[in-house]
């Protein structure tokens, strides 16, 4: 959905490729979707054909390989994990209306309401950036956030979805987007500020919103870490195991060079 409002998404004979011209540093906007797991022995020829297919440095500076987890058989990414590739696998939950289940106890302290002036989007950014804490080059990191901000504006703005907050008396702490197309909702970056976690407040503010846009939608879509709590939290809210994604990533460290 999303790559497809601000990108390029084009068949290649071994893989779809992503591109997000707009913004190069966006990992998981250039990328090549892969039908399979890649092996130990894929290593070069896919970096290569990234390279072709999605850009090299100075532009593209990263790679990002993505693919369905078809079977529970076990790959060998040993050499790109030891090239400094980081490998990640997801879960994909779904709800239809019926499987929506409330809060044991729903956080009664927060205020639950869209995205309306500027300063939201201004906590937005700043708690993006505390999440950060280096883990990827700032100015890198800047300039995704930058681009999904602008992104995401502009689905608001043409009727295809929201931000929400969740706030404290004037203060933002926990936000979250969902954004629609034909019958489905996509829920995007999940957060609660790491003060106020373990209060129900992800729960209460996930179940809000899911109970307003089962109005426009037959069916919710989330992904979250497949190994993480969060997705267990959502779960409990009804939302079921469908599918998993898994991907590598390689981007230049603060520390290290190509």
């Amino acid at each position: 959905m999303f790559n497809s409002v601000k990108g390029e998404i084009t068949e290649h004979a071994e893989y779809t490729v992503v591109q997000t011209p707009d913004s190069p540093d966006y990992y998981f906007g250039n990328l090549l979707l892969l039908e399979r797991a890649p092996h130990n022995q894929d290593r070069p020829k896919l970096e290569t054909d990234f390279g072709n297919l999605v850009g090299l440095p100075p532009l593209i500076k990263h790679r990002t390989f993505l693919w369905p987890v078809l079977e529970d058989s076990p790959v060998t990414l040993d050499a790109f994990i030891q090239a400094g590739y980081d490998f990640h696998e997801s879960a994909v939950l779904i709800a239809q209306p019926a499987d929506l289940i409330a809060p044991n106890q729903k956080n009664r302290e927060i205020t639950i309401r869209p995205y309306m002036h500027s300063a939201d989007w201004s906590d937005w950014t700043a708690m993006k950036i505390a999440e950060n804490a280096g883990h990827f080059p700032e100015r890198e990191f800047l300039s995704h956030l930058s681009g999904l901000q602008a992104m995401y504006q502009k689905m608001i703005r043409d009727n295809q979805g929201n931000w929400w907050g969740a706030f404290v008396e004037d203060k933002q702490v926990a936000n979250l987007g969902l954004f629609f197309t034909e019958e489905s909702g996509r829920f995007q970056a999940i957060f609660t500020h790491p003060q106020y976690r373990n209060r129900g407040i992800c729960r209460t503010l996930v179940h809000h919103v899911a109970e307003d846009a089962f109005r426009h939608a037959a069916r919710l879509v989330m992904v979250a870490d497949e190994n993480h709590h969060a997705a267990r939290l959502y779960e409990s809210l009804g939302f079921q195991r469908q599918e998993r994604m898994a991907s590598l990533c390689w981007w230049p460290k603060a520390d290290a060079t190509e």
